[in-house]
């Protein structure tokens, strides 16, 4: 066995230990499993919204990009919509004749867990990285956890997330590489000039990788570490479950610690 094979184990034991919540825990997949098939799309979920004119978007702070502060703004979902009438518009009755319990009647809260928009991996092997064609160099990967979005240039979180992964690219680019793929045409993300990329970019017009993760909603992300096993996935701009540097920092220590990372 690998010292990367062995050390994955001690990554994920390590990160069970430790209790933290990556990003599937307490997920609530609407795909369900990596052997759930079809994608399993909750037809009463939110989905992405399909729009074609980008927002405009304010230029950067004068403030060099390495000094400005990592500023997460919150989502209830990728492109939140609401949720189709009950047929008829009747409501159900809501206890049975005879029921002993009465109208006042208040059952425990249930607790929601982090919800997702594609196909959960957690904790299990990704699929290969697979682009048409690199916008940028291809980066060296071996040794390094990865972080990979799938993403749209019309799709307004997405647009917003290119500055938490610019962010990202330039604080821990050494240890971790951030690519952003795109199924639309090399033109379209060429065009996008603000806010601009400055992570590793590429183009899947047939969304092989996509696919294979079975994203609905966008933008989401997986993060793979050396070893190839995914330990954080989901949107990472959802309310309460947001991608933090807090997050990075502490599977990135535990890489260092037990020699996952190359050279560590």
């Amino acid at each position: 066995m690998s010292k990367l094979g062995r050390n994955r184990g001690v990554v994920v034991g390590m990160a069970v230990a430790a209790g933290m919540a990556w990003g599937g825990w307490e997920a609530q997949t609407a795909g369900g499993s990596k052997g759930n098939s079809g994608g399993g799309a909750d037809a009463n979920a939110p989905v992405p919204c399909v729009t074609t004119a980008p927002a405009t978007t304010k230029p950067a702070a004068t403030r060099p990009a390495s000094t400005q502060p990592a500023k997460v703004e919150s989502f209830a979902a990728p492109c939140p919509t609401t949720s189709p009438a009950r047929p008829g518009g009747e409501d159900l009755q809501r206890f049975a004749t005879g029921s002993p319990f009465d109208k006042d009647y208040k059952p425990p809260a249930i607790k929601e867990g982090k919800r997702m928009w594609a196909k959960s991996f957690l904790w299990t092997e990704a699929p290969p990285l697979v682009v048409e064609k690199w916008l940028t160099r291809q980066p060296e990967t071996k040794g390094k956890y990865m972080l990979i979005e799938f993403w749209a240039t019309w799709c307004p979180p997405c647009r917003k997330s290119i500055h938490l992964l610019n962010r990202f690219h330039e604080k821990y680019g050494k240890e971790l590489v951030v690519i952003g793929i795109s199924d639309e045409a090399e033109a379209a993300v060429r065009k996008l000039k603000e806010p601009a990329i400055r992570y590793y970019s590429a183009i899947d017009t047939k969304a092989r990788m996509k696919s294979q993760v079975g994203v609905w909603g966008i933008p989401h992300v997986i993060l793979v570490e050396p070893g190839g096993y995914v330990i954080w996935e989901g949107f990472p701009l959802l309310k309460d479950y947001e991608l933090k540097e807090e997050t990075i920092e502490k599977i990135l220590a535990i890489g260092r610690k037990t020699g996952a990372l190359m050279g560590k």
